[in-house]
């Protein structure tokens, strides 16, 4: 399989390492929150897999519906007695709840808001929101992903004061410690993420900071309600190991706060070009792999799809490494394995599960990875990984992945 013709439509091979943390996972992140999935039988047994694997299966619950019930026409009225049923049953009734629906809803077009109207006016002390779970809608411009974090956000209350904070969104993990945090501590700011609250109430201190960080492009019509609603203003930051990028993300934090950072990053730039120095000198010109989770001699890269924003960057780096191997995991012709043959440095288990490679750094949709701290935290993996045989059977059960 090369680089030309890995993106066809075609049959799709569903690799055991492909996934990610799925919309249960992201929307679990809401502290004190709870989730009813309307679906058919299959689609539970989906999303009751993942609750169970990542220790969430609490928090969600399912009202399961046949073809009899989508034609009795009684359809609307289930979702709200299931809702009178749940809470019922609930030791707790929780501040939020996400009533999430699969494809067939959307054949259906089911108009929701009236069922969240109802909802709402009975249950006046719950934020009800409507969300997707349908991989039809993967590939239009508003697939669950995107739904899912404008709803999550638009939990958010406008403030009538402005805090020294700065939220950090799209991203699913934050690091206890990092430049980014630091720096801004350094001029009087603290950085919020969702992760790090427990109670509703307190995530809602997020409406009141001065500034978003868009972390990843799934949350940026997230950023835009919450410029137009909350009027806090975003500035663009993905995650990137590159340092000029970092350098221009930190210009534009500078302009958008009205506070000069840039020579606050001149320790942590350094400590990262030690830390590459350190890996090259480990790895040398050994021929790396990275996966769509997360670059040294980049000799492949594994991924479904190229992204629109990466789309510059991709072309770059056909340009700069021409024979360079680009695979599709989900492409029918990954169940041949191919690249057993070959040795690799893999970043992300994706590419170590292909390659069967026991050099894997074990890197999911780049948790607790930001700034100058995530690229030294990245060569300190692809040291260990180097040095030491990976499992990444193991990797793949640990992280409790949905495709």
């Amino acid at each position: 399989m090369s680089q030309c013709g890995c993106f066809e439509q075609t049959l799709h091979y569903v690799s055991p390492s492909h996934g990610g943390w799925g919309v249960v996972r992201i929307a679990a992140l809401v502290p004190e929150s709870h989730h009813l999935f309307v679906c058919p039988f299959a689609c539970g047994r989906h999303t009751a897999l993942c609750g169970e694997m990542n220790g969430i299966k609490e928090q969600v619950s399912y009202l399961f519906i046949d073809e009899a019930d989508i034609i009795s026409g009684d359809y609307e009225q289930m979702i709200i007695n299931g809702v009178d049923d749940l809470f019922e049953g609930l030791d707790k009734i929780p501040k939020v709840l996400f009533i999430f629906t699969a494809c067939l809803d959307d054949l259906l077009g089911t108009d929701h808001e009236p069922i969240l109207a109802e909802l709402s006016e009975k249950y006046p002390d719950v934020q009800f929101r409507h969300c997707k779970m349908n991989p039809i809608s993967l590939d239009s411009k508003l697939p669950p992903g995107v739904t899912l974090q404008m709803n999550m956000y638009s939990l958010l209350e406008k403030s009538t004061e402005q805090k020294n904070t700065v939220n950090l969104i799209g991203i699913n993990t934050v690091a206890k410690n990092g430049d980014l945090r630091d720096i801004l501590a350094q001029k009087g700011y603290r950085l919020l993420h969702i992760s790090e609250y427990d109670r509703f109430e307190d995530f809602r201190e997020m409406s009141s900071s001065k500034l978003d960080i868009l972390a990843g492009p799934a949350a940026k019509m997230a950023s835009k309600d919450m410029e137009k609603n909350l009027g806090i203003s975003t500035v663009e930051g993905y995650v990137t190991y590159r340092e000029q990028d970092i350098d221009a993300f930190y210009t534009r934090l500078s302009e958008a706060l009205g506070e000069n950072l840039i020579p606050l990053t001149a320790p942590y730039r350094d400590k990262a070009r030690q830390k590459i120095a350190e890996a090259k000198a480990v790895i040398g010109d050994y021929p790396i792999a990275v996966d769509y989770q997360a670059v040294l001699r980049v000799a492949m890269v594994a991924s479904d799809g190229i992204p629109a924003f990466e789309q510059e960057n991709y072309e770059k780096l056909m340009e700069l490494v021409p024979d360079l191997l680009l695979v599709n995991p989900l492409h029918h012709d990954s169940v041949k394995f191919g690249l057993t043959d070959k040795d690799f440095l893999c970043i992300g288990f994706d590419c170590g599960y292909i390659t069967a490679s026991d050099k894997v750094a074990n890197l999911m949709e780049d948790d607790y990875m930001y700034g100058y701290d995530g690229v030294c935290r990245l060569m300190d993996m692809l040291i260990a990984a180097f040095n030491e045989k990976a499992d990444v059977s193991e990797m793949i059960e640990k992280a409790g992945l949905i495709i």
